[in-house]
């Protein structure tokens, strides 16, 4: 009998781990093909997020490491579907996972384009920034490598995003404000990032390749 058990209790882990590896198995009730992209929604997917994404793309081509791959990309509405498939980014606007790359979004407003995460300090930003954010993560895995994301410091990897996204989740005065109220919050590591890579680039002529060996590890 033990191998009866065994066999079910491979069934439910398989069933439940599934969807981490393909969002889809979480029947989105709408999807669309924008660009190179299918999108999956748990709300109708107006001309408005079409043009949403499309911005995305042409936010991410800036980039000199642009990939611009066929990346699936799963708006949801920061409920059921958020928390399984977040794991531990439960917080974030948005993430995607090396090697799969797809794009898994927080709770979303098409129609404002924002998205939205849990916080009283940045808690909104564009979805057109986050969505371009996300793809310039797998630009840079693509660039220099699956394992970028250990070999290179959080500050260079999220500052360059949102440096290519063409700002992040703060301000430069609200930004200002909480280096006084909060030194060490997460927000920041993100908006000193950004304001890094922006120093470093000018001064390495805009080389990315020279920006990433100067910092690697």
């Amino acid at each position: 009998m033990n191998w009866k058990r065994q066999a079910i209790y491979g069934i439910i882990t398989l069933a439940l781990i599934s969807p981490l590896a393909a969002p889809q198995l979480l029947a989105f009730p709408y999807t669309a093909d924008v660009g190179a992209h299918r999108v999956y929604s748990e709300a109708p997917i107006s001309l408005r997020l079409t043009d949403i994404v499309r911005n995305s793309d042409q936010l991410a081509s800036r980039s000199p490491i642009a990939a611009q791959p066929s990346q699936p990309i799963f708006l949801t509405d920061g409920g059921w579907r958020w928390t399984w498939l977040a794991l531990l980014s439960r917080s974030a606007f948005a993430f995607s996972r090396p090697a799969l790359e797809t794009i898994i979004v927080n709770r979303s407003d098409p129609a404002a384009d924002q998205v939205f995460r849990p916080a009283t300090v940045g808690g909104a930003r564009s979805l057109s920034a986050t969505l371009a954010h996300e793809m310039t993560h797998t630009a840079i895995r693509k660039h220099f490598g699956l394992f970028a994301d250990r070999r290179y410091p959080t500050w260079l990897r999220e500052g360059y995003c949102d440096y290519v996204a063409g700002g992040g989740s703060l301000t430069d005065a609200e930004a200002a404000a909480l280096v006084k109220s909060d030194p060490r919050h997460a927000a920041l590591v993100y908006w000193r990032g950004r304001k890094r890579v922006e120093i470093e680039l000018n001064q390495l002529g805009g080389s990315v390749d020279a920006l990433f060996k100067a910092n690697g590890a």
